[in-house]
């Protein structure tokens, strides 16, 4: 008879980024670089949803302009428009894991759990591993795991985070015109 395991729950994030593709792109690669929680017939799935709505604005764009196809307050493109997006994630964790043991299955979660945890904030935690006779509910109690977090090299606190190098600079000369991308038109 085969041992199973059970994996189940969510787990909130606050992901890093200027705008709604750069987050996503940070917390995609971030989850492809997780350790693997194993079952013999397949892996834990970890299934992610943008929360509703926004949560932070600004009045420029990833570049630091202002531009004309931000949008207004009342939804339509604008010149005085703000570059709205949502920083919060849920993660849902689910799987069947067979032919593991209860003790093997919680090591391995923790161990990827806290990798998230150094790479992208976490807020809340509430996943429950169970196996045939024990069960354990992990929660974000005194915040030990948003605590864990590497904060950016711009942040107060900050050292270097695993995230900031996903993160795309543009090149600039000395006046701050990029040195990237379509070459400015020469007048000869």
């Amino acid at each position: 008879m085969s041992s199973w395991t059970y994996v189940n729950g969510t787990i909130t994030v606050d992901v890093m980024g200027r705008t709604q593709p750069e987050k996503r792109y940070i917390l995609d690669t971030v989850l492809d670089h997780l350790p693997i929680v194993t079952g013999s017939e397949g892996s834990m799935n970890v299934y992610t949803i943008q929360k509703n709505g926004y949560n932070a604005s600004s009045s420029h764009d990833e570049f630091g302009f202002r531009t004309n196809n931000l949008i207004d307050s009342y939804g339509d493109k604008s010149r005085n428009g703000w570059l709205y997006t949502q920083d919060e994630y849920i993660l849902v964790v689910d799987g069947s894991l067979r032919d593991m043991e209860f003790d093997e299955t919680l090591q391995e979660f923790m161990k990827w759990l806290c990798r998230l945890a150094k790479r992208i904030s976490i807020e809340d935690v509430m996943v429950e591993i169970r196996g045939y006779d024990e069960k354990a509910l992990i929660r974000n109690d005194n915040d030990v795991y948003s605590n864990m977090f590497n904060s950016p090299s711009w942040s107060d606190k900050g050292s270097e985070n695993w995230c900031e190098y996903l993160m795309w600079n543009e090149l600039r000369d000395e006046e701050g015109n990029l040195l990237c991308g379509k070459p400015e038109k020469i007048d000869k």
